[in-house]
């Protein structure tokens, strides 16, 4: 049975004036060459598209409304891996490949921290080193394990990505949480698995292309590439002071 649309009006029709998968499909049907009869297919193209770019670490700058923190955890002197429940939020769809892991370096008071590199158990094998303030953290199975062993009681608390929510009883409800200047993207991404649904193979690769870029070409990144990041965007508050410009200046004699 064919999805009934519900358009938003104008600013969106889920809460706060957000979008809704349902506000997005239409624009997915034309361009899938107005293909109306596959409506209840749009919602689907759209939330693979959804999950797909909200779930890749790369764009989390921009998706702030899926940042969750972790609990504080405390570190053990002399004990080197954890379980990582200890880490992730309490009942919470969380991304696990967006972790990463801050350190607080002054404890028990806590007021200076750092990010932990990322490394892996095998490297953290190869090397021995004394108890110290870790440097790195890693995964083996379901343990979080730090480098070098801490030697004091360091709070650590991790900082990750949750998965979008997603309504799948109802998928035309779905409030989308990325920026509205996402929706282009979500919008071409869901027609792109349209194309590939019904064998248009060439007219997916031209949209693929146009969100990702040509391989051949570096200097045409793609609209996903070009994006400006939300955070990047706010790079404007550190600019540096102005300086006066001083030019050398040389007495002639006649």
């Amino acid at each position: 049975m064919p999805v009934v649309l519900r358009p938003g009006g104008g600013g969106g029709s889920g809460p706060g004036g957000k979008f809704t998968l349902c506000d997005l499909s239409p624009e997915v049907l034309i361009k899938v060459e107005n293909r109306q009869l596959e409506q209840d297919r749009a919602l689907a193209w759209l939330r693979d598209a959804l999950i797909e770019i909200s779930s890749n670490g790369t764009y989390r700058d921009d998706f702030v409304e899926l940042e969750v923190l972790g609990v504080p955890f405390n570190l053990t002197a002399g004990i080197q891996e954890y379980d990582e429940n200890n880490f992730l939020p309490v009942a919470t769809d969380f991304n696990i490949a967006t972790l990463d892991i801050r350190l607080w370096q002054d404890p028990p008071f806590n007021t200076k921290s750092t990010k932990l590199n990322q490394s892996h158990y095998q490297r953290t094998d190869e090397a021995s080193s004394a108890p110290s303030m870790p440097s790195s953290w890693y995964r083996f199975g379901a343990n979080i394990g730090f480098y070098p062993p801490p030697n004091l009681t360091y709070q650590t608390q991790a900082r990750l990505l949750r998965f979008h929510p997603i309504n799948d009883q109802d998928l035309c409800t779905t409030v989308i949480l990325l920026p509205r200047d996402w929706n282009e993207i979500l919008v071409l991404a869901a027609s792109e698995r349209g194309f590939i649904e019904l064998e248009e193979y060439e007219k997916a690769a031209q949209i693929h292309a146009l969100l990702f870029g040509d391989p051949d070409n570096p200097t045409h990144p793609g609209i996903i590439g070009g994006r400006i990041k939300k955070r990047s965007n706010e790079a404007w508050r550190q600019q540096k002071a102005l300086r006066p410009v001083v030019r050398s200046m040389t007495n002639f004699r006649r």
